[in-house]
């Protein structure tokens, strides 16, 4: 509770990218359920306070902290994410006695995290592979490019949402769920988690290949054709109540009593040593060493009427020419208070909205539009920096940014030159 507290930013992150999303619905769950295994562990005397502070565990929580305070200066959204669940895991080894049934409930909240997005390409490849086959068998003539299958009737594509991520994320965490409260043998727990993960992969693949083949026979007008996220659970559902069944054969008995945790003392120490850690990196502190950018507001008039990139809630500077006020010279900073708010932000827009693109190239150390609109024409030359290393590819920036934040620097710039023609 108190890491959570200390790190806001980053639950505000999570809240934005988790439980708005629909395929990590199931996140508002997660928290709950993580609490209650700790619970559990409370109640039959397996949450035990360390007696004294162990070397490996506050190593543990050491790097994992530095993890966290350089991905939150890198504004590194991927790595903080992980190295907040991670951090929380290592404090939790450093205040009670560590085992995998400790660790299980922090790592548990990694399936309300935002990352596994990363797998939905290769499950696209794997699941149009699949439907192929299956398809093959059917005998309905089909013609596959990339991840779109075409039949006589109607073509499908094998779009993110159809590549079994959901089943996937909801397939690990209720089998791991299942083997943490019932299976005590790692050869049974790694067969019951293969089950469920093939039989997910499985499922999908049914799903699909069934939508293909009532869009055949109905020549595409069947209402699932418009509509078919329900229809991929009532073939999932009944997999999952077998899955609970064949579980059963490896559930095992239940021991007999434990003495309590509260039988054994706080140590002062390893609590008072986690604490400092949370506060070390907590946000407030944090932005306390971080200069907010000054805003010239001066220079909103300016470039209200100049081609301007499409930013999220920068700072800006302006330099402007003696001539006319023309603007010659915007600099767009970012302070990294905001651990989203970066050049690099995937929001970011570096084309003029409303302007027509000429031409475009890439200088030494920055980009090139010649851009118009109406009677108006401008050259515009921007790059990226990142404590005052210029580069005008965001990817270099990034690496930049990486290097950098290893010292505590998290400022970026976005300089941007608009020359009227």
């Amino acid at each position: 509770m108190a890491i959570a507290i200390t790190q806001l930013p980053i639950l505000e992150n999570l809240w934005l990218y988790s439980f708005d999303d629909g395929t990590y619905s199931h996140a508002f769950l997660i928290p709950f359920i993580s609490m209650y295994l700790y619970w559990l562990l409370f109640k039959s005397g397996e949450l035990v306070f360390n007696q004294s502070i162990q070397k490996i565990t506050l190593f543990a929580a050491i790097i994992t902290a530095y993890m966290l305070w350089v991905s939150i200066n890198a504004q590194f959204p991927t790595g903080y994410r992980i190295s907040f669940i991670l951090f929380i895991t290592a404090v939790t080894t450093v205040i009670f006695k560590p085992s995998i049934k400790l660790v299980f409930p922090a790592l548990f909240l990694f399936f309300l995290v935002p990352i596994w997005g990363a797998a939905t390409t290769i499950l696209q490849s794997i699941s149009t592979y699949a439907a192929t086959y299956l398809m093959s068998i059917s005998g309905i003539p089909i013609f596959v490019e990339g991840n779109t299958i075409s039949i006589p009737s109607g073509i499908f594509e094998i779009a993110g949402g159809c590549s079994g991520l959901r089943y996937l994320i909801v397939s690990l965490a209720i089998s791991s769920l299942f083997t943490f409260l019932n299976i005590r043998k790692y050869s049974h727990a790694l067969t019951f988690l293969f089950v469920a993960v093939v039989g997910a992969l499985i499922t999908n693949w049914l799903r699909i290949t069934a939508l293909i083949m009532i869009g055949h026979f109905t020549e595409m007008q069947s209402d699932l054709m418009q509509d078919h996220n329900s229809f991929g659970w009532y073939i999932y559902m009944p997999f999952m109540i077998w899955l609970f069944y064949f579980g059963q054969r490896f559930v095992a008995p239940i021991g007999g009593e434990k003495l309590k945790p509260s039988a054994t003392k706080v140590n002062i120490s390893s609590t008072f040593t986690a604490m400092l850690l949370i506060t070390l990196i907590s946000a407030p502190l944090r932005n306390l060493f971080i200069a907010p950018a000054a805003n010239h507001n001066d220079c909103n008039v300016i470039l209200s009427t100049l081609p301007v990139p499409q930013l999220i809630a920068p700072a800006t500077s302006c330099i402007v020419a003696s001539n006319n006020e023309t603007l010659l010279k915007v600099d767009y900073v970012y302070s990294g208070k905001n651990i989203d708010g970066s050049v690099d932000n995937y929001l970011n827009s570096f084309t003029p909205f409303g302007w027509k693109i000429d031409k475009a190239y890439s200088g030494n150390e920055s980009n090139v539009l010649l851009i118009s609109r109406n009677s108006q024409k401008f050259k515009v030359i921007y790059s990226f920096s990142s404590n005052g290393k210029m580069t005008n590819n965001l990817t270099t920036l990034k690496k930049s940014k990486l290097v950098n934040s290893l010292f505590g620097s998290n400022e970026t710039r976005l300089i941007w030159q608009a020359i009227p023609l």
